[in-house]
């Protein structure tokens, strides 16, 4: 009785897996080869973020099982490698009805997704109440639309700026200030400045719909710079500038008194540990006017380097007997408190950084 019992375990089993290699080579459903699909939508809307100028839409359809099984049939539905993410499976379109702007929704489509047909469109849109139809057919003109109506946010705008656009004689160690109509999302940049020697290097900062920029020194004299805040500038809203905005100011003539140059220079890296910090006017210095305040050196920590100070005719120096730190930037202070020996104070403090070497 064993060895009929185990024939007959046998049999049960290779006719399931018989069945099972069929579906898979033949493709599931009905004898016809055509395979059964989900009750998807044809086109369905599964994410929306709006800023002002595009509705950024995501959504699904579905591969209708005609279309499908003639592709593709059991087995080789899963495991094709062939279709890349352009596969065909429907055509998903868009158009704004209220602006009339039309496209193709890209395709996300792509083996062992289980029917879903994943697209992706960049919808144009105006201010106001926008309704865009999304529609989804297969080759074999089947297929569906979906409405959906989207409000995006207010473009930004600038509010006021520092300088005024054409603002002269405006002080050379200025900072660039722009207020915007709406709060400003975190980003490495937010706005370009360039001057006689091309873009001006410097730091930003933002506090709420106010980005502020400074330059890393004080900005040449007489001279034009323009500030451009492009429209990848974005709010936290993800509304942006429907255009650059741009304005102009021009800076200061060089002042009766001022400061000629500087060691370190200005931006200078590499710099030695141990030396004498120095400054050259264009005038001798009142020594009346000069002290430990005049002059002020300090590390990022906010720690003042300097022991000596000296005056000698139109050159002033600051050392220590202790080494400067190294690979460190340092931030040099010449305040408005220096004189000459004519009565002439500067204009503005005269800042600048360097940076030490090992």
């Amino acid at each position: 009785m064993e060895l009929p019992c185990t024939l007959y375990r046998i049999s049960r089993c290779t006719i399931a897996l018989v069945a099972i290699v069929c579906t898979l080579i033949n493709g599931c459903g009905s004898s016809d080869g055509t395979s059964p699909a989900p009750n998807i939508e044809w086109a369905s809307v599964s994410t929306l973020s709006l800023s002002s100028t595009t509705a950024n839409i995501e959504g699904t359809s579905w591969v209708s099982n005609g279309y499908y099984a003639s592709t593709c049939a059991g087995l080789a539905c899963f495991i094709d490698t062939s279709r890349t993410n352009d596969y065909p499976g429907v055509d998903v379109t868009y158009v704004n009805l209220t602006t009339g702007a039309t496209g193709h929704a890209s395709s996300y489509y792509g083996p062992g997704t289980n029917w879903v047909h994943k697209w992706y469109a960049g919808v144009p849109v105006a201010a106001g109440i926008n309704t865009i139809q999304f529609s989804a057919y297969d080759p074999g003109g089947k297929g569906g639309s979906i409405s959906v109506e989207v409000m995006p946010p207010p473009p930004l705008t600038v509010s006021s700026t520092t300088p005024m656009p054409g603002a002269a004689g405006v002080l050379a160690n200025t900072t660039i200030s722009a207020q915007l109509s709406g709060s400003i999302a975190p980003r490495p940049y937010y706005f370009l400045v360039n001057g006689p020697t091309g873009t001006v290097a410097g730091t930003w900062a933002v506090n709420d719909s106010t980005v502020t920029f400074t330059p890393a020194s004080n900005l040449a004299y007489n001279s034009t710079y323009t500030v451009t805040i492009p429209t990848s500038l974005k709010s936290f809203s993800g509304s942006s500038l429907l255009s650059d905005y741009t304005w102009s100011f021009a800076t200061m003539g060089a002042p009766i008194f001022g400061v000629l140059s500087t060691y370190p220079a200005a931006g200078e890296t590499n710099v030695p540990t141990t030396l004498t910090v120095s400054a050259t006017f264009n005038g001798k210095i009142d020594i009346m006017y000069y002290d430990k305040s005049s002059f002020i050196i300090t590390s990022p920590t906010g720690v003042h380097w300097g022991y000596s100070y000296s005056v000698n005719g139109a050159t002033v120096t600051v050392t220590d007997p202790i080494q400067l730190q190294a690979n460190t930037t340092y931030t040099a202070t010449l305040t408005r408190t220096i004189r000459d020996t004519t009565g002439h104070q500067l204009l503005f403090d005269y800042v600048w950084t360097f940076t030490t070497g090992m």
